[in-house]
């Protein structure tokens, strides 16, 4: 349960009995700088301890009113308990100007979080979703005494960076809870802000922290997109922005592990009309914590998959029919399960689809002219990217021997996919036909007579199993979908690219690198089955 922790104490502040001045404070060491004051690390020489004290723009200092005003707030803000709300202590009016004296702490804030993490979401989401919930108990207790009015990223504090400790600062600078306040601070960073604050409606309450918190949430849980309902163009337009329902892209858009439930919840915080929010930070909090991530690796719907040719079950040959290399690949009948692999090896299209499903990282040329193109392989990615794009996608790796199977189309004598004849340039982009890769599809002649394209070249393709150098000679005779045994981080990969030899592209060929190996000619099919 969510309960204020609010001490009544004598208050010398209150009573006029004392303001700390500049003696009181020394060794003053500059720490941030915002739109509307300094923020500085200061000794207190009274409590021997190290505090910050925010201090206000000269534009303030002559100003009475607001300096009275905002004395009501620190009175305010100075009663509230939690441990995810920074503690105010006092007023500090001396040489320096007026500031506000508040807990040091040390880390940066989300804004800064958010700016190092981009491309985490995978991996962050739990943490990202604790934050909110932490925040939600934090804003059920300061609403009890108080209106943040401009809560954001810039102002939540991450003790030491870390995303499970977050602190909202600035309470002592936003608007009580005072109906008849004849004065009121200023309040709301465009983005974030509320339409009611845009509006300067006289009765904000805490249902403009709620909208703010919903802005957050959707840019947190998005990898930094704002909504289209976000009045963050309001200072250069001077209007509310107008916009249709369909025009918010529900949070799940940009990644699969947001359930449906959270989807709604945050689409009705960021709704315009104040009524149609939740009531309470509280009540916010008790719907975060039912709510259960979704796995953002679950399969894909058949309709969904990539276009596959099928491989009956059945007995295949697998190695070298005769040559030096069939002393280490010796030919050797095996059995296989049926399966279906991908017709192209994977594109960047399918890729970016994964990496906004997921909020998995892109690989390194994804925005190259040239290799990232559309309709090119998908390259820059190591096994385990390989691995995870495949899991999403509701299949998995293919092993060498599938690989090769499906590459010879049925045919045992085929030493290309094609047949027997070695690559001519309409074939295949390998032996350095091209200086990168080319879209996939692009060489018809070189099709298999199964339909599967770019098995010769164009760029190397990852496939299951860890490498073993015995593999085919340890082969026991008649083995059902047999795989490489060896532990290890060495990766077979199949098929030769668009700059290796031609020799590369023979269907038996066999290669390793590392399963970590980041390379422009090396991606990956997919296949299904069991």
């Amino acid at each position: 349960m969510l309960m204020a922790h609010v001490e009544v104490i004598h208050d010398p502040l209150a009573s006029g009995e004392r303001r700390p001045t500049g003696e009181r404070f020394i060794n003053w060491e500059p720490v941030g700088k915002g739109g509307s004051s300094d923020v500085f690390k200061v000794f207190d020489a009274e409590l021997s301890i190290s505090l910050a004290i925010k201090i206000l723009k000269q534009s303030h200092r002559g100003d009475r009113r607001y300096i009275e005003s905002l004395r009501s707030e620190v009175l305010i803000s100075r009663r509230l308990r939690h441990p995810n709300i920074c503690p105010i202590h006092d007023l500090y009016e001396g040489d320096r100007g007026v500031g506000i004296v508040m807990d040091l702490i040390e880390g940066y804030d989300l804004k800064d979080w958010l700016r190092k993490n981009r491309g985490t979401l995978l991996d962050t989401m739990p943490g990202r979703l604790s934050l909110l919930s932490k925040l939600c108990a934090a804003l059920t207790v300061a609403h009890s005494l108080i209106t943040h009015r401009d809560l954001k990223p810039a102002n939540i504090f991450l003790r030491k960076g870390d995303i499970s400790q977050p602190v909202i600062m600035d309470f002592g600078l936003s608007t009580p809870d005072d109906r008849d306040s004849a004065y009121q601070l200023e309040g709301g960073t465009p983005k974030y802000m509320a339409p009611e604050q845009f509006l300067r409606l006289a009765d904000i309450d805490q249902r403009a922290d709620l909208y703010a918190l919903g802005i957050l949430a959707y840019e947190l849980l998005t990898d930094g997109n704002i909504p289209a309902c976000s009045l963050r163009d309001v200072h250069k337009t001077g209007v509310l922005p107008v916009f249709q329902p369909q025009d918010i892209i529900p949070p799940s858009t940009f990644c699969a592990a947001i359930p449906p439930e959270l989807d709604r919840l945050i689409l009705t915080l960021i709704e315009h009309d104040r009524n149609k929010r939740p009531g309470s930070a509280a009540e916010v909090g008790r719907v975060l914590e039912k709510v259960v991530l979704l796995d953002p690796f679950r399969s894909l719907s058949p309709d969904d998959r990539l276009a596959t040719v099928a491989i009956a079950a059945g007995a295949y040959i697998v190695g070298e029919k005769g040559g030096s290399r069939a002393v280490d690949q010796p030919q050797k009948k095996i059995r296989l399960s049926a399966f279906q692999i991908a017709t192209t090896p994977v594109i960047n299209a399918d890729y970016r689809r994964f990496m906004a499903a997921t909020g998995y990282k892109g690989p390194g040329l994804i925005d190259h002219p040239l290799f990232g193109a559309a309709s090119h392989p998908v390259v820059m990615v190591s096994w385990d990217d390989a691995s995870a794009y495949a899991r999403w996608a509701g299949g998995r790796l293919p092993t060498e021997l599938e690989w090769e199977v499906a590459a010879k189309a049925g045919n045992a004598e085929n030493v290309f996919p094609w047949g027997a004849t070695p690559p001519q340039p309409t074939h295949a982009n390998i032996d350095n036909l091209c200086a990168c890769t080319t879209p996939v599809g692009s060489y018809r002649a070189g099709h298999s007579g199964q339909g599967l394209m770019d098995c010769c070249g164009n760029v190397w393709e990852w496939c299951s199993d860890a490498w073993d150098d015995a593999l085919l000679k340890s082969l026991v005779a008649d083995s059902l979908d047999p795989r490489s045994a060896a532990g290890g981080e060495l990766r077979a990969i199949r098929g030769g690219s668009f700059d290796s030899p031609a020799m590369t592209g023979r269907n038996t060929f066999r290669h390793r690198v590392e399963r970590q190996t980041l390379r422009a000619d090396i991606g990956f099919r997919i296949v299904y089955g069991p």
